[in-house]
């Protein structure tokens, strides 16, 4: 077994992680108590860290499932 993710892992692990946070968003829009915004919330911030360091290591975040909008989802209150 290999010690190191290949870039098409990376990818699938990013879009469950995506797929997850959207869904988030989605009942955070729903029911808009403080459980849901927080689960929301910490979804973006862990979506932000990961394009963030694919962004240092020099790595384009649109290879990795990231959208130019993906940010404007979490940030709006329209549902997705």
């Amino acid at each position: 077994m290999s010690e190191q993710l290949n870039v098409s892992q990376m990818k699938y692990i990013i879009g469950s992680v995506m797929e997850y946070a959207y869904e988030a968003r989605e009942e955070a829009i729903k029911n808009p108590d403080s459980f849901e915004q927080g689960r929301s919330l910490a979804y973006y911030e862990v979506l932000n860290t990961i394009y963030n360091r694919l962004y240092i290591c020099e790595q384009d975040p649109k290879d990795f499932g990231y959208s130019e909008d993906w940010e404007r989802k979490f940030l709006s209150n329209e549902e997705l």
